[in-house]
């Protein structure tokens, strides 16, 4: 997670104040983790549709969908897992070199949660984001990494509340604010929404991660051609970007240009080969191209991937 005009003793000052702030409840925080459950065309209804990051992150599928008038229309859109390799997600959530003596340890217990987040066990991963800001509430990066992976998981309310508190500790942080925006394009808000999206492209117009929620929010207020053109140029710029793929193949998808969409999708699976939610979306559209066995092979895949 990167930043400008940081200053250098933002990790001493606010590990200070954390221990003026009341312990978090676990109970609260965990609530939906583990409760895996279908999507629902019906759930968020128009125009909210569904990543995340995650946004190029991480499996409640509470996720969005347009009206279910057509196939296209009932796919899920969440990609299941992160789609960085680990390191470079590490680098994408952590600041400057540690301040206080036990930086380093608070680091190395990121490191760890996001490692198991990236290996698929979400509820585990969920309890060691909670345990360490229970320890260190004003943790900007735990704070971000808990709402990234809530966001993944479909529980766009518990993310908000997790990226509005890395935002008040890191006010500057485009990443964040960025997936602020997202997730209030995921229940609705999309005033609020572009509020933030715009903000976080004035604080850092270059930022791969925020041109990829620039182009979610575009999906998930159904402007798809728009969500293609701007995701189309993150693929040039980052061909291993696993959730700018997803998205600019579920955006071809639903304006119909399937031949254009399938080597997208094939491209998803190569980068994230557990997302089950590509597969199907792939048989989705080799039922639309009339090759039934292909599809019939991408959908068991699918259910296998689903559990």
């Amino acid at each position: 997670m990167t930043s400008k005009n940081r200053e250098p003793s933002r990790r001493r000052n606010a590990m200070a104040e954390s221990e003026a702030e009341p312990a978090l409840v676990q109970g609260d925080l965990l609530e939906g983790v583990g409760q895996e459950r279908p999507p629902d065309p019906d759930d968020e209804g128009i125009p909210v549709v569904s990543v995340s990051d995650l946004a190029q992150r991480f499996g409640d599928q509470d996720a969005e969908s347009a009206p279910p008038d057509s196939e296209a229309d009932s796919v899920p859109e969440e990609p299941a897992v992160y789609t960085v390799d680990e390191e470079s997600q590490v680098d994408s959530i952590r600041q400057e070199s540690p301040t206080i003596d036990d930086a380093s340890a608070l680091d190395a217990r990121l490191t760890n949660a996001v490692r198991v987040a990236l290996e698929g066990r979400m509820q585990e991963a969920a309890l060691l984001y909670i345990e360490i800001l229970s320890d260190t509430p004003a943790y900007p990066e735990a704070q971000f990494g808990l709402g990234t992976l809530y966001d993944d998981l479909g529980r766009h309310d518990l993310a908000i509340e997790r990226f509005l508190a890395a935002s008040e500790l890191d006010p500057h942080n485009a990443q964040v604010r960025a997936s602020l925006g997202a997730a209030y394009g995921a229940v609705g808000r999309f005033e609020d929404a572009d509020t933030e999206v715009r903000l976080a492209l004035s604080l850092d117009p270059t930022n791969v991660e925020v041109r990829v929620k620039e182009g979610l929010l575009a999906f998930r207020k159904g402007l798809y051609a728009d969500a293609e053109a701007g995701l189309r140029g993150v693929c040039k710029r980052d061909p291993g970007h696993g959730a700018a793929h997803f998205y600019r193949g579920e955006a071809l998808n639903r304006l119909g240009r399937v031949e254009e969409a399938v080597p997208v999708m094939e491209r998803v699976i190569e980068l994230q080969p557990h997302n089950w939610r590509a597969y199907h979306t792939l048989g989705m559209l080799f039922d639309r191209m009339h090759e039934p066995e292909r599809a019939a092979e991408m959908h068991r895949r699918a259910r296998e991937l689903n559990v």
